[in-house]
C-alpha cells in the first residue's frame, strides 16, 4: 500500500518536472489574490495558458503506479491545476493520500529546477492536484501554496 503511494508521489513529481514547454516571457507583476469565488478570480496570464496547451498535447499520460494524468489547467492568476486519474482502486482512503502526498509533493517542488517551476516560484502560483476515481468522482485535491514549496 505505502509502495503504491510513493510510486505515485515520485511519478507525479516526474511529470511535474518533465511538462515544461521551454516557453519565455517578459517580466510581469503579481500581486497576492484572495481566495474568492471562481467568477471573480482574474484571468489566468498567457504565459500559463500556453504552458497548460503545450502539456495538454502530450496527454493523457500514464504513470506507473495505477494514475494517469490527464491535463493541466492555468484556473486563474495564482492557480495552476493538474488532473490525475487512478487506473486502479486507491487502496487507501482520501485522507490519508493526502496525507502522504502533500509533503512529498512540497519537498520534490522545493528541490526540483526547470523552466516552468521558475515561473511558478516568481509568480508566486498555487500548485493543485486533483486526483479522480474512474467513475469521474473526486477522490482527493492537494493545494499546494507558495509558502509550502518556495525556501
Amino acid at each position: 500500500m505505502r509502495k503504491i503511494i510513493v510510486v505515485t508521489i515520485f511519478c507525479c513529481l516526474f511529470l511535474v518536472l518533465n511538462s515544461g514547454c521551454g516557453s519565455k516571457s517578459s517580466k510581469e507583476n503579481n500581486t497576492e489574490t484572495s481566495s474568492v469565488s471562481d467568477q471573480q478570480k482574474e484571468p489566468a496570464k498567457a504565459k500559463f495558458i500556453k504552458l497548460a496547451k503545450e502539456t495538454n498535447k502530450k496527454m493523457p499520460m500514464p504513470i506507473p503506479g495505477g494514475i494517469r494524468i490527464d491535463k493541466v489547467e492555468a484556473v486563474s492568476k495564482t492557480e495552476f491545476k493538474y488532473y490525475y486519474t487512478f487506473t486502479q482502486t486507491p487502496a487507501v482512503s482520501a485522507e490519508e493520500f493526502i496525507r502522504n502526498t502533500k509533503p512529498a509533493l512540497t519537498l520534490g517542488l522545493q528541490t526540483a529546477k526547470g523552466e516552468d517551476l521558475d515561473m511558478f516560484r516568481k509568480e508566486k502560483m498555487n500548485l493543485i492536484y486533483a486526483y479522480y476515481t474512474m467513475d469521474g468522482n473526486l477522490f482527493a485535491e492537494i493545494q499546494v501554496t507558495p509558502a509550502d514549496y518556495i525556501k
